[in-house]
């Protein structure tokens, strides 16, 4: 099973999942120029956060989707109205959600067992297995007889659940029944015989046909006899006196070391591995198991949507030339989540494709940014998101690029490194791209930057991607007043305390001196400071 390519890949990346060598988590795997963000992206947006709040799901296939659905899908507007149109269905039809609910709840029941079953090594009862190898005592008697439960299990539950109406809910639904009609589901629910190394069901049998039934225990009653005559004929094999040994005496003796091995690994390697085998490399089997994947995704959107304590909406998905986006009062939907005084805000870019966030640190320009980035995730998976409306077109790529520090290129620089990452956004993006530029051209002279900066927003502006500048530079955003080129936002203050709500116009003042205050390291502390460090060692010379 190793490294087999013929292996699906769902159940390859399942394998090093219970392996420990993947997780479910995280930007690695994330393709650096297919599906909507980069690895680089995916760290700054926060997806991680992101899918701590909207990822309710309960199987592991249902992880596995929703983490893919964010990082590596380009959806069409017809496929997320789709799965809209399933959410929709969802709220108001609580018979249909509970019997789908219910259906999850059998499927983690039995989904490990599953898992296991595909990919465990067995090491009868002589050796003591490794978890840390997959490894499991015995020969896979019980684990197969659980684990080829886990789709039979899940097909008697949606037999019982009403059709839906929706067409994305109606399609995965009669997928599944489907597959009910499949030769591998018929070799899970069994019984399965054996005859000459080929597998038969039952209704492929006869009442003369040798073949050899797959029965999940060691007791065999065909082989019976023959234990029996192995018995009687041990003494005499080994040349033992029967004044010394009984035939019941060496019952214990011959099912240790003849029968247990014997029947146990004959069952294993002629049934239990090659079905295993037949199931891991079934694309008819991967499909109705990543089904249950998108059912759970769709349940865990439901349930994020309720547990959101703010208003939550399906946006309006539409079809543009350039990237738009049109956000009332939105909220962040990690810091917001469970934050009931978070401050919501407004956004529209559906008639200018640049805008500029200007204030102080901390003012919440980056954190807003994010829940553009975010909110545009979760419109695109064809989840709610966190405002009292939403408008937005599909973007094929949302692009997120801060100052990288702590990655410098030494043979250019932080202006070098920077710049080019910028460069390489500017390469792979599209009108219908989203890029977010926290700050832009560090590392050189003001003007330089000022110099580069406009020439790289410009570049964006005719390229037609909607492009976001978080910056303390006034100068930039008033070089795009003139006509009304852009969108400008800036920080709302209430005396001198940023309120984290954004106002029409452009920051002018840093408001250096409120950071300076708030941290403790103002001119008046800097001073104070200092007369005490100087009277220190005054009185430590002194002494």
């Amino acid at each position: 099973m190793k490294n087999n390519k013929k292996i699906r890949a769902f159940f390859s990346h399942v394998r090093e999942i219970l392996l420990g060598n993947e997780t479910l988590r995280g930007n690695e795997g994330v393709p650096e120029s297919m599906g909507i963000i980069s690895a680089s992206s995916y760290d700054v947006i926060e997806v991680d956060g992101l899918l701590d709040v909207v990822d309710h799901s309960k199987t592991l296939v249902g992880k596995e989707t929703i983490h893919k659905s964010f990082t590596q899908t380009n959806p069409t507007v017809d496929e997320i109205k789709s799965k809209q149109q399933a959410l929709r269905e969802l709220d108001e039809d609580q018979v249909l959600r509970n019997s789908i609910d219910s259906m999850l709840d059998t499927a983690i029941e039995y989904e490990d067992s599953f898992y296991r079953l595909l990919f465990a090594e067995f090491t009868g009862f002589i050796f003591s297995p490794d978890p840390a190898r997959l490894e499991e005592a015995g020969y896979g008697y019980r684990l197969y007889e659980k684990g080829s439960q886990f789709l039979p299990q899940v097909l008697e539950q949606i037999k019982q659940i009403k059709e839906p109406k929706s067409q994305y809910l109606k399609g995965l639904l009669a997928e599944l029944l489907e597959f009910s009609e499949s030769r591998e589901f018929k070799l899970m629910r069994g019984p399965v015989h054996m005859l000459m190394g080929k597998f038969l069901l039952q209704d492929e049998m006869s009442w003369y046909t040798p073949a050899i039934k797959l029965r999940l225990n060691l007791f065999k009653p065909m082989l019976i006899p023959i234990l029996f005559l192995i018995t009687i004929a041990m003494p005499y094999i080994l040349n033992i006196s029967m004044a010394q040994f009984t035939v019941f005496a060496l019952v214990p003796f011959i099912l240790l070391v003849f029968y247990v091995p014997m029947v146990g690994d004959f069952d294993k390697d002629a049934f239990i591995i090659p079905l295993r085998r037949l199931f891991s490399r079934s694309e008819k089997v991967e499909r109705a198991v990543r089904i249950i994947g998108l059912l759970d995704e769709l349940l865990s959107y439901h349930k994020y949507s309720k547990n959101c304590v703010h208003p939550t909406v399906l946006p309006n998905i539409n079809v543009h030339e350039q990237h738009v986006i049109s956000l009332k009062e939105a909220v962040n939907p990690v810091l917001g989540f469970n934050d009931k005084n978070y401050v919501p805000n407004d956004f529209d870019a559906s008639k200018h494709n640049l805008a500029f966030f200007t204030g102080p640190n901390s003012g919440g320009k980056t954190a807003f940014c994010k829940t553009i980035a975010q909110i545009q995730l979760m419109a695109q998976v064809g989840c709610y998101v966190p405002a009292e409306h939403a408008e937005l077109s599909v973007a094929d790529r949302v692009f997120y690029q801060t100052p990288e520090i702590n990655s410098l290129d030494e043979d250019v620089g932080r202006f070098g490194t920077e710049l080019k990452h910028t460069r390489d956004i500017f390469l792979e993006a599209t009108p219908n791209s989203l890029v977010i530029l926290d700050e832009l051209a560090e590392g050189t002279t003001h003007k330089e930057k000022i110099e580069t900066s406009l020439m790289i927003l410009g570049a964006f502006k005719k390229l037609g991607s909607l492009t976001l500048l978080v910056t303390h530079n006034h100068e930039l955003a008033e070089s795009f007043k003139d006509g009304g080129q852009a969108v400008f936002l800036q920080v709302e203050f209430n005396g001198e305390k940023p309120t984290h709500r954004f106002v029409e116009g452009v920051s002018v003042i840093s408001h250096a001196d409120l950071v300076a205050r708030s941290v403790g390291f103002s001119k008046d502390d800097i001073e104070r400071i200092l007369q005490e460090k100087l009277r220190a060692k005054s009185t430590s010379a002194d002494a």
